[in-house]
């Protein structure tokens, strides 16, 4: 089987997995999104082992289970007691204490890296719950399915970063940050804005609701997931791995394929939350 084809097979059955959990109701939203949030912390963990910037490999992906729980059951609603949140702080305690015992020669790159991995992992999953769930946010931009929005989100960023790729391939000669991501050029991001806009307006005008919010939505998907795929890289380029894993064949780890929502999905909320 070559590569093109292990491509396709295995973007098509990822793309239908995630579409049919988002359909089906909240708690596989939120258990397919914990899934893929554990596998992406534990490949974190993996690129900074690397280079031995942590050895909190255990601990870590298990404070991303509790936390990112804790998160969703809020943010789906299922627990109307934000006070439930404050659970986090103990685990976040413990994360100290077991360095007192734990005889590691790099304890605070330990707990900096799991604090880190919240905030950059855990936190980003966790928020696309609130987008898929939240009849407020829905009832601002006009749209009636309660799982349409999560849809619409990932279309737009699968949109971008399909034509950012294409039309950076086709007329590409700018070059983005080559000392990051030597591929990216400033055309594939105009090129995957654009269309990604279009898509959003395009997703507005089938589904009835806001043009205006989608297009908004639209641009930040674009270009804060161009900034998360960049985040990554550099993280990766900082460990001299190509892939943060090998799960998908033909596609790298979870964490590449989620890259782009790691900036985008908590600042589209934060956008909704405040218009």
């Amino acid at each position: 089987m070559n590569n093109l084809t292990q491509r396709i097979i295995t973007g098509s059955l990822f793309v239908a997995a995630l579409v049919l959990c988002i359909i089906w109701n909240e708690y596989s939203t939120a258990l397919i999104f914990l899934v893929f949030s554990t596998l992406a912390t534990v490949e974190f963990y993996q690129i900074l082992n690397k280079k031995e910037l942590s050895n909190n490999t255990k601990y870590g992906p298990f404070v991303n289970v509790v936390v990112y729980t804790l998160l969703s059951l809020v943010f789906i609603e299922e627990i109307k007691e934000y006070r439930i949140l404050f659970l986090i702080v103990p685990f976040l305690f413990i994360l100290v204490l077991q360095e007192l015992f734990a005889k590691d020669n790099i304890p605070y790159q330990n707990i900096s890296s799991t604090l880190f991995a919240l905030l950059y992992i855990t936190l980003p999953f966790a928020c696309l719950n609130y987008l898929s769930f939240n009849d407020d946010i829905y009832s601002k931009i006009g749209l009636g399915e309660n799982w349409s929005l999560l849809l619409g989100f990932f279309i737009i960023l699968w949109t971008s970063d399909s034509m950012a790729y294409v039309v950076g391939k086709a007329i590409g000669k700018h070059k983005l940050i080559p000392r990051i991501s030597p591929g990216k050029t400033w055309e594939g991001l105009a090129g995957g804005l654009v269309f990604s806009i279009l898509a959003g307006f395009l997703f507005a005008y089938v589904t009835d609701s806001s043009v205006f919010h989608w297009m908004i939505m639209a641009a930040i998907i674009s270009i804060f997931g161009l900034l998360g795929d960049l985040s990554e890289s550099l993280l990766k380029r900082s460990a001299d791995v190509k892939d943060s894993g090998t799960l998908l064949p033909g596609h790298g780890g979870v964490l590449d394929r989620f890259d782009g929502i790691l900036f985008s999905a908590p600042l589209v909320l934060t956008y909704l939350l405040f218009i």
